[in-house]
């Protein structure tokens, strides 16, 4: 039975508040008219965007490498003022590859390769596919998902973990493939794998889609610009890859794994999967238009910057704004630096919508995150104001370094039975439970001043604010000390490491505290 991702109602949408699903076509035809796409799986959803980019780009005529960036930011903005895709334009493309968009097809699977059906000697499981649950030798902990029981799961879900394993999917040990009498079983890791990713997000769909389609020409290395559903054969996987080359080339042409889904009978659930290697030792260099990079002290090479499920994303905003922020010479999203030249009417408005994976290289997966910028994008037109608000982070940053390290002290002057007189200070002294409690107190409070500041653009005297939230935070963490003269000795001793937080340098450490 097919499974038409054209006309099947797969994707939930949210439409005059109230949420609903679409097939592609839909989206395509009422994207002017639906807010947001709502993702079951947010690391599905960063490759879903991608893959949405590409078509709409294919539709619009933005991924034209021919344009130089002016005559480009003009037909980007032609066609917002248009307000909406062209309806033969879009026909046209998913008529011209109207089978290549069924997620079952026997011969040209969506985004998959039916050739695993007879170069694997077995399936992967259904399990592997999906990150929510436990495989192979993995605890089962809070699910009772095991490999012995294949649990199906519902096609319009299968596909967002179809995305999230090409996207994110893992180096190291897979399912042994055979191909021309060599059988393997490694893979390297998918594109974006430990990844933050960054994306434009717009008052509809249709301009999110719009402001999310990188500037072609970057990506102009004289290869074939071809997303897998446009190419008329499969790869060969032990030959060399196609130069990639264009927008389909950097968002849909990296993929290290190879995956093919097996449907049930009725066609509407996935029950098994195989899930291997594409390429052997291929690397696919490329700036991805949607990453931070940073570069390396080591090497001076720059790198995607990585996902952390702890650190809130307004910690990283200067880097949407700035190509060179902190020692790591941050750069910012290429796609976030072409959205400086979008019409006024569409930039006051647009956000930005972070999708986080934090993993290792192989096999653990941490925590997926999503958060959304507030509209505040126009900051990146005022270089002044941006390296302010860069500034005030960083003094924010600081503020918590120097509370973190008085209370660390305060905790072991209090359990140092010396308490720092007429004895060596004990070495086996742990930093204690305030540092965290302090985090988690400290943050999400220091994140509220630092957006009101910038809506009203008022970026002078934030440091004594953020002073001020530490010592609030300082004292609500160490009440729980007591009232003991030990213990409020040390507090109050250690107290005055925050104020010196006020007069140490941007971006320089803790200040040496004195005796």
């Amino acid at each position: 039975m097919p499974y038409d991702l054209l006309s099947r109602s797969w994707l939930p949408v949210m439409q005059d508040g109230r949420r609903r699903t679409v097939g592609l076509r839909e989206l395509f035809a009422r994207a002017h008219e639906l807010t947001d796409i709502e993702s079951m799986l947010s690391p599905g959803a960063a490759g879903l965007w991608r893959v949405l980019a590409v078509i709409a780009a294919r539709v619009t005529g933005l991924d034209d490498i021919e344009l130089g960036v002016e005559e480009w930011y003009e037909r980007r903005e032609d066609l917002l003022e248009a307000g909406c895709f062209d309806q033969a334009r879009v026909e046209e493309y998913f008529r011209r590859y109207a089978t290549r968009f069924d997620l079952f097809d026997a011969e040209r699977p969506w985004m998959q390769d039916p050739r695993l059906r007879t170069e694997c000697a077995k399936s992967s499981g259904i399990n592997k596919l999906l990150l929510t649950r436990p495989a192979g030798n993995n605890q089962v902990w809070f699910s009772h998902f095991t490999d012995l029981v294949a649990v199906p799961v519902p096609a319009e879900q299968a596909v967002w973990h179809l995305l999230a394993q090409l996207y994110y999917g893992p180096s190291g040990r897979c399912t042994s493939r055979t191909v021309a009498g060599k059988a393997e079983a490694n893979s390297k890791a998918g594109p974006l794998r430990s990844s933050i990713s960054f994306h434009p997000l717009g008052r509809t769909v249709f301009e999110s889609l719009i402001a999310g389609i990188p500037f072609p020409a970057e990506y102009d290395h004289g290869g074939a610009d071809t997303a897998p559903w446009e190419a008329d054969e499969l790869p060969h996987s032990l030959g060399v890859p196609a130069r990639l080359s264009g927008i389909a080339g950097v968002l849909t042409g990296r993929f290290q794994h190879a995956v093919l889904l097996k449907p049930s009978d009725d066609g509407n659930s996935v029950v098994d999967a195989w899930i291997t290697w594409a390429w052997r030792n291929r690397d696919f260099p490329d700036k991805d238009p949607y990453l931070v990079y940073q570069q390396s002290k080591q090497t001076g090479e720059f790198y995607a910057r990585q996902a952390d499920a702890n650190r809130a994303l307004w910690r990283d905003f200067d880097s949407l704004i700035l190509d060179d922020v902190g020692d790591e010479h941050r750069r910012r999203p290429l796609v976030l630096r072409d959205a400086e030249e979008l019409p006024g009417s569409v930039l006051e408005t647009l956000r930005v919508r972070a999708y986080g994976f934090e993993q290792d290289g192989q096999t653990r997966d941490k925590e997926w995150t999503v958060a959304v910028t507030p509209a505040v994008l126009t900051t990146a037109a005022d270089s002044r104001l941006a390296y302010a608000i860069s500034e005030m982070r960083q003094t924010a940053e600081r503020v918590e370094r120097h509370l973190e390290r008085a209370l660390r002290n305060a905790w072991i002057a209090i359990n140092d039975p010396s308490n720092g007189v007429g004895m060596p200070q004990r070495k086996d002294i742990s930093a204690g439970p305030w540092p965290a409690q302090a985090a988690h107190r400290y943050w999400g409070r220091a994140e509220a001043i630092f957006w009101g500041r910038i809506r009203r653009r008022d970026l002078h005297g934030a440091a004594e604010e953020f002073v001020h939230l530490a010592l609030d935070v300082y004292d609500e963490v160490t009440d729980s000390a007591g009232t003991l003269p030990r213990a409020k000795r040390a507090i109050e001793l250690k107290r005055g490491y925050i104020f010196a937080a006020h007069a140490t340098a941007p971006g320089a450490g803790p200040a040496k505290e004195s005796a």
